[in-house]
């Protein structure tokens, strides 16, 4: 039996760039971790606030790098 487009295209979908992408994300984790206990403790300096703002930037853009 023969697919449709859309379910072929929607498989296709999942398998590479969402499967890829939770696979180099889950890879990237430990360094992001790393790098996020650093910019808490740096910002925590200034702001408590800033320092939980700062970790979830590092986490966004940890999954921007891993998307390009």
């Amino acid at each position: 039996m023969i697919k449709a487009p859309v379910e072929y295209g929607l498989e296709w979908l999942t398998d590479k760039v969402v499967g890829d992408f939770v696979a180099d994300y889950i890879l990237a984790f430990p360094i992001l971790i790393g790098v996020a206990i650093g910019v808490y403790a740096l910002c925590s300096m200034i702001s408590k606030k800033l320092a939980s703002l700062g970790v979830v930037g590092v986490f966004v853009y940890g999954a921007l790098i891993v998307v390009a």
